[in-house]
């Protein structure tokens, strides 16, 4: 059975629209001349009384106040689908038959199969190059869904996210969210029978930064909790890890610009080292991604003088070029047409902060193009991009500011505790 066969033809019915007022509009100069939209559905009181949808021909009534029959209700909120979908329940509308999210309006329109792709952002990054892609665009109605925003709850979009998921014909996923999403969709066989399901290896990869810290927040957590009630003057910058050269350094008191000028020394860390880490890591790869259908390990190995990835956890135009174009090969779809340097600012676009590669590390694997690069760095204030020596001096200034703050104020139980036993792993 197909979603029409439940739902009928979208085009034949009289369509009515609820949801968050800047998704309702896109909704409807979107699809206002290929549907029948009669009316908007609202929460409040206040939107019947100014009627904002008056400009587009639409009245807006209040939701408990709707004598509706015949007609389709679209929701046009990612946050608030499973609240609005309880509420239809209530009023005895049927999912799919009386109310459907916006994100199968697409498919149902145009007859599209549906292709849903949820994980990180190696997988969003892949999405947008898919979206260049014609004949994808043709057969398929792409949906991508962050898997932060599902597993963590916090966008709460998981009753969305199932609904939809019901239907698609293809299912990507990252392979790393396996474990925690198999009993969610898979395991309680939520995707049709014939859905065609495509693992994307990504495990995150340290391999260009052994002087980071896995999985350690330890003054950079306690500035961005205090940010607000320190109104602090300078810029915190969101970084995932702890850089933990940086850190001894500064535990033996030496000043930022000794700090700096060592980590900057090109035989910091020997080539031994640097290359060993480097194996270690593309051989982890390699041993978690042996079911998956897309894998990286030895694209990594081969590719290794380029810059392959900004920080542990978002890849660089390499990596995500191999994957898209593997998926697009899986597909059967022909190859992407956007030039290099089009890939290349679609990732920088929709990036995050780069971690530095020292000196060191980009001598021993023979790296591209580092001698003068510069350093996308995000801020809570602004981006900016800086060359090595100066990130690092940024970055060594930041971290000593972080720990006498953690001196002076002292740290919460709670996070005393954490730092405890982070502190015991080392």
């Amino acid at each position: 059975m197909k979603i029409k066969d439940i739902c009928g033809d979208i085009k034949q019915r009289k369509i009515i629209l609820c949801g968050e007022y800047e998704n309702v509009i896109d909704f409807i100069k979107q699809y206002q001349s290929e549907l029948n939209i009669k009316a908007v559905m609202s929460e409040h009181k206040k939107d019947v009384k100014l009627q904002p949808y008056k400009d587009y021909g639409l009245e807006t009534f209040k939701a408990e106040e709707a004598v509706l029959s015949k007609e389709l209700i679209v929701i046009c909120d990612e946050v608030k689908f499973g609240a609005w979908a309880k509420r239809l329940e209530v009023y005895g509308k049927k999912e799919y038959k009386d109310y459907i999210s916006q994100e199968l309006v697409d498919a149902l329109i145009y007859q599209k199969k549906l292709l849903v792709c949820m994980g990180t952002q190696l997988i969003e990054q892949a999405c947008r190059f898919l979206g260049y892609c014609v004949k994808l665009q043709e057969k398929y109605s792409l949906i991508y869904y962050p898997e932060n925003d599902l597993w963590e709850g916090h966008a709460n979009r998981m009753p969305e996210y199932l609904h939809v998921c019901r239907w698609c014909d293809v299912y990507i996923r990252s392979s790393c969210e396996k474990e925690r999403f198999l009993f969610k969709i898979v395991g309680k066989n939520i995707l049709k029978p014939d859905c065609q399901i495509i693992t994307v290896a990504d495990y995150g990869f340290t391999g260009y930064f052994p002087q980071m810290i896995k999985d350690r927040e330890k003054y950079n957590e306690f500035l961005l909790r205090q940010k607000e009630r320190l109104k602090l003057s300078y810029e915190t910058v969101a970084f995932a890890r702890t850089d933990k050269e940086i850190e001894n350094l500064c535990l033996q008191k030496m000043n930022v610009q000794s700090i700096t000028e060592k980590l900057m020394d090109e035989n910091y860390f020997s080539k031994e080292r640097v290359t060993g880490f480097f194996s270690e890591e593309v051989r982890r790869f390699k041993m978690l991604e042996s079911t998956d259908n897309i894998k990286l390990g030895e694209f990594i190995e081969q590719h290794k003088e380029e810059i392959l990835c900004r920080n542990l956890n978002e890849w660089n135009e390499p990596v995500v070029s191999f994957v898209t174009e593997s998926l697009l090969q899986i597909l059967e779809l022909p190859k992407l047409s956007i030039d290099m340097e089009k890939r290349k600012a679609i990732i920088e676009e929709n990036s995050g902060s780069e971690i530095p590669v020292y000196p060191s590390v980009w001598t021993a694997l023979n790296l591209k193009g580092m001698k003068n690069k510069k350093y996308r760095v995000v801020t809570y204030y602004n981006t900016k991009y800086m060359p090595e020596e100066e990130y690092i001096y940024f970055w060594t200034e930041y971290l000593y500011k972080a720990m006498e703050l953690v001196d002076l104020m002292g740290v919460d139980e709670d996070f005393d505790e954490r730092l405890l036993e982070l502190n015991k792993n080392e």
